[in-house]
Formats: structure tokens, C-alpha cells, sequence
């Protein structure tokens, strides 16, 4: 292959993916240990963690402020419906049905308004779900979500689950530089000089 063929299938291949990540498509980004840390497929139940004070009320806002800069979705969720499953290795699993409650603060809203999260037995989140199934679908939440190719090839959302509030949704807001289309205007009008 020639080099001008080569630069021109490198293109075709990125412009296809921007454009399918324009679309609002999950990309696979680069997933760190850090990122695994944060998006821990688990469910928060505490409203302000802030209030508590001291070092519970620090790594709070460490772990939204990643969560905030790191995720490709932001969105308004509640969680509909909680399915108990295995996987292929016989370990348990649950599949939490969310579905969007407003727009999204970050990527875009799923057409069809559902994400399916998933967690399974011997990861970080998943006593968060299993000793809580009624009480997850009380309320609404915040959906923090970042996609990672799994280890059968399928593209699925890594997430973190918090319970949405005033405070939470204003600290994400300024972490992403969120600014709200549907605000109204401020218009300055300056006075004649006489």
C-alpha cells in the first residue's frame, strides 16, 4: 500500500470515529486504575457526604470531581427495575434498568432513555446493590458513566450511582463547566450620555 492510501484509510477511520462519537455512541477510552477506582459500579446512599465533615467529606469531593471530569455521561436517573442474574463463571450478578429523568450534564441522553448497569459479585460495588434492592429504586440519582470494553469484546458502562441533589448536581456543574442553554440572558444596556 502506498503512503498517500495508507494517510487516506487513517482518515476514513477517524473520521468515522469522531463521527460515530458525535452521534452519541459509546467510545472506549483508555480505562486507568484511577478510573476503576472511582467508577466502582456501586450505589451511594448518602445525600451529603459534605455534611459529615472531616476526611469522609474530602474524599467526597475527590471522588465527584473525578467522576465529573472523567465520565462520558452525566445524567439523571432513576432505577426502574433490578434483575438478579450469573455470569458465564456462575458468580452472581444484578442489572440495574436506569432511566433518564432529565437531560443530560454531560454526553448525550440514550434515545431510548435507559442504561443498563451492571454489576457482578466480587466487585467493589456490588453489596451496594444486593443488600439494598428495594431501597435503590426509592430515589432519584446522578449517573456517573464511563464505557470499557469487557472481557467478551462488549462495550458497557463502568458507572457510579449518587443520590441527586441541589449541592452534588451544582459541584458537577462547576467541574464541567456545565452552563445551562435554557437560562435566560442578562442584557446590559448602557445609558445615553447627555
Amino acid at each position: 500500500m502506498t503512503r498517500s492510501a495508507l494517510a487516506l484509510s487513517a482518515l476514513l477511520l477517524a473520521s468515522c470515529a469522531s463521527s460515530t462519537a458525535a452521534r452519541g455512541a459509546p467510545t472506549t477510552q483508555p480505562f486507568s486504575a484511577e478510573n476503576a477506582r472511582f467508577f466502582d459500579d456501586a450505589v451511594d446512599y448518602i445525600e451529603n457526604p459534605e455534611d459529615l465533615g472531616g476526611r469522609l467529606a474530602t474524599d467526597w469531593r475527590a471522588q465527584i470531581d473525578h467522576l465529573s471530569r472523567e465520565s462520558e455521561l452525566i445524567l439523571p436517573v432513576r432505577v426502574e427495575t433490578v434483575s438478579e442474574g450469573t455470569e458465564a463463571n456462575s458468580a452472581a450478578a444484578y442489572t440495574l434498568t436506569a432511566v433518564a429523568t432529565g437531560p443530560a450534564v454531560k454526553g448525550q441522553v440514550p434515545r431510548d432513555r435507559h442504561v443498563a448497569l451492571r454489576v457482578t459479585e466480587g466487585s467493589t460495588g456490588f453489596h451496594t446493590v444486593r443488600n439494598n434492592i428495594t431501597r435503590v429504586q426509592a430515589r432519584e440519582y446522578l449517573l456517573f458513566a464511563r464505557y470499557q470494553t469487557d472481557d467478551e469484546g462488549q462495550v458497557r458502562p463502568r458507572w457510579h450511582l449518587s443520590p441527586n441533589t441541589p449541592r452534588l448536581l451544582e459541584r458537577v456543574r462547576d467541574a464541567v463547566g456545565y452552563s445551562d442553554p435554557n437560562a435566560n440572558e442578562r442584557v446590559i444596556q448602557s445609558q445615553p450620555s447627555s
